[in-house]
């Protein structure tokens, strides 16, 4: 399973990464939304080569816009839509409705990796060998 990681924080991006690989999972780090959206080709109604089967969405992108707008973005391509995404962030004054309206299921930082690893066993329903 190919998980994407949308995260500017070096020390976070690097943590999830070693989390994740560590449980069997490929990873493909963008370090921009720019770099993210080209690579899911957003304005493009045919798939890219390499599509991940989740996202993992930082809110706050510092050089950059917002993670939200990267979901608005991923979430107005048809063929995008159905893209599990989790959204991370250290705010708490995320209401259920912005969330329920970007489609996302939110993971508040800091976070225990069991959250992590719970959170992609429950949106995608298929954990990795070896577990």
């Amino acid at each position: 399973m190919l998980i994407g990681l949308l995260e500017d924080d070096l020390a976070i991006q690097e943590l999830l990464r070693i989390l994740l690989q560590g449980e069997g999972y490929e990873v493909a780090i963008y370090t921009s939304a720019a770099e993210c959206l080209a690579d899911l080709r957003v304005d493009d109604p045919r798939s890219g080569l390499l599509m991940p089967d989740l996202l993992f969405i930082d809110l706050h992108l510092s050089r950059s816009i917002s993670g939200s707008t990267v979901i608005e973005r991923i979430r107005a391509n048809p063929r995008l839509n159905p893209l599990p995404i989790i959204l991370m962030t250290a705010s708490t004054s995320l209401e259920k409705q912005e969330l329920a309206r970007l489609q996302v299921t939110l993971l508040t930082k800091p976070f225990d990796i069991d959250d992590v690893t719970r959170l992609i066993d429950q949106m995608t329903l298929s954990p990795p060998k070896g577990r």
